[in-house]
């Protein structure tokens, strides 16, 4: 387990590096602030936001936290797709978590 705490974590690849959650960059750079904001939402919801992250139990439900918070914005919405046509009509609706990296887009 890394040595970060999730109080230095800094921006959204801290985050999911630090609880190894693969993702696809373009989705990361696309809704960033909302999914950290769903994963805040989920740690005060569920009480961890202040929880011990060096606790290896606490560090797994946390990580489940941001995987779930990651996936609401994986697969769009409606209201995602007609805000963001362009995104979806070049990228598609759905990316499989086998087609992801957890640095990003990954090379052909």
């Amino acid at each position: 387990m890394p040595k970060k705490t999730l109080q230095n974590l800094y921006d959204a690849e801290d985050f999911f590096d630090y609880y190894h959650v693969p993702y696809h960059l373009e989705i990361l750079n696309l809704s960033r602030m909302h999914i950290l904001k769903t994963f805040q939402n989920l740690l005060q919801k569920e009480g961890y936001f202040d929880a011990d992250s060096s606790d290896k139990e606490v560090w797994n439900i946390q990580r489940a936290l941001l995987f779930r918070a990651y996936h609401e914005f994986v697969k769009p919405s409606p209201a995602r797709q007609k805000f963001f046509p362009t995104f979806y009509e070049r990228n598609g609706t759905f990316y499989a978590f086998d087609q992801i990296s957890n640095k990003g887009v990954e090379k052909s």
